[in-house]
């Protein structure tokens, strides 16, 4: 009988190891490519979006997974236009925060998170992008979110399995003892 007790108290004890709950750090990247490049004219604007649900070889699952932070990297180019004097180029991303004018003297330029952002992308997985023409004209080259967050595979919850394992320790004592009285 002790041996029996002794099986059981192990097998509970493995489900209950077995169904601790792990959340993986993991990074997302996703990138819009114009190919070609696409001329915002002055004073005009365009709009793209990026998704990290269709991302691979691990998809963002809403609801299930955490981003904690995120940034954006935006490639514009100067047209070369003659008439342009310098050219003044506005991100614009979810929310007041983060927002930001493009200093064409780099390649690209990185911004940071915003709250609005980091909702939109933990509620649906994406982040809309709108880049304004404030001054001159240029070209939209490329834009990158890198989102960081945990990823959350779905396996039961250590109390489930401390109860599945309790209950079953309960009905083999409980059978022990009716075939005991039974004898």
């Amino acid at each position: 009988m002790r041996k029996q007790i002794m099986a059981l108290l192990v097998g509970a004890t493995l489900m209950m190891g077995a169904g601790s709950a792990w959340a993986v750090p993991y990074t997302w990247t996703d990138t819009v490519s114009f190919n070609p490049a696409e001329l915002i004219g002055w004073f005009e604007s365009t709009s793209y979006t990026h998704d990290l649900t269709d991302n691979t070889p691990v998809a963002f699952t809403p609801g299930q997974d955490l981003i904690t932070n995120y940034s954006l990297k935006v490639a514009l180019h100067d047209d070369g236009g003659r008439k342009d004097y310098g050219e003044i180029a506005f991100i614009d991303q979810p929310g007041v925060l983060k927002d930001g004018f493009y200093n064409f003297d780099y390649t690209n330029n990185t911004f940071g998170w915003s709250l609005a952002g980091l909702i939109a992308l933990n509620s649906y997985g994406t982040l809309e992008v709108t880049v304004k023409s404030t001054y001159g004209d240029f070209y939209l080259d490329s834009s990158v979110l890198t989102a960081n967050g945990c990823d959350n595979t779905p396996v039961p919850e250590p109390g489930t399995m401390m109860l599945l394992g309790a209950g079953m320790l309960g009905l083999a004592i409980f059978g022990k003892r009716r075939m005991n009285k039974e004898a």
